[in-house]
């Protein structure tokens, strides 16, 4: 089975989780979301993060560590010349397709996208989302999440539920593993926000980061500080 037939799968999933984000987002019309301590991203040690989505001892050792919450963990550091961002789950939390959306202060929002492909857009100032140009990235790479096809069309024929499905044919994953070219925004300081698709306990939940954070206006959210 091609990845153009799993696709819609995946985009279900990750817009229906979207829904539950929205149906938890404050119900003070108008509130502005509560500011978030700015994080410095320090320079790593020189270890290597491979963006293969397994954590790998000592890759994460020399980064900050941010709770997202429910059981999701965000790493981030720099080395020479490229940001690494870590979405890690923990405990019975599993991370599954995900975005970050990035800004410089003042300037549009990219959208970086991780499911069985990657793909980035930068938001217009109004109307709705262009489409993805799935496969194509610039200035980044992360890991896409991998399956077992010729299992996963066998589960398919026997009638099994779609997250079933993924679940039992998706190939070993700590998370997402980004890594980003300092040169894909301007200055030092990079605005970011995370909507990260997850289990939780085995229930199928969406965690953004910072919580109140709208995707289309950069008010409140994770400031990451790279000098």
């Amino acid at each position: 089975m091609s990845r153009h037939l799993i696709r819609p799968v995946v985009v279900v999933t990750f817009v229906a989780l979207a829904s539950v984000a929205a149906a938890q987002a404050p119900a003070t019309p108008g509130a502005p979301p509560a500011a978030v301590a700015p994080v410095r991203v320090p320079e790593g040690n020189g270890t290597p993060v491979i963006t293969d989505g397994i954590f790998t001892p000592g890759e994460w050792d020399d980064a900050t560590a941010i709770a997202a919450g429910q059981g999701i963990e965000l790493r981030v550091k720099q080395v020479r010349g490229v940001v690494f961002i870590g979405v890690r789950g923990q405990g019975t939390t599993s991370v599954g397709p995900s975005e970050l959306f990035l800004a410089a202060p003042g300037g549009p929002i990219q959208v970086l996208h991780v499911s069985y492909q990657l793909g980035e857009i930068v938001l217009p100032s109004a109307g709705e989302r262009p489409p993805f140009r799935f496969g194509l990235t610039s200035g980044w790479y992360a890991n896409e999440f991998r399956r077992d096809m010729e299992l996963s069309a066998r589960l398919q024929k026997e009638g099994k539920p779609p997250i079933e499905v993924i679940r039992a044919t998706s190939y070993p994953s700590d998370g997402i593993e980004f890594a980003i070219r300092r040169a894909k925004l301007p200055g030092s300081t990079w605005l970011m926000r995370a909507a990260i698709s997850a289990l939780v306990a085995g229930t199928p939940s969406m965690v953004v980061y910072p919580a109140a954070a709208a995707e289309t206006a950069t008010a409140g959210w994770l400031g990451l500080t790279l000098d």
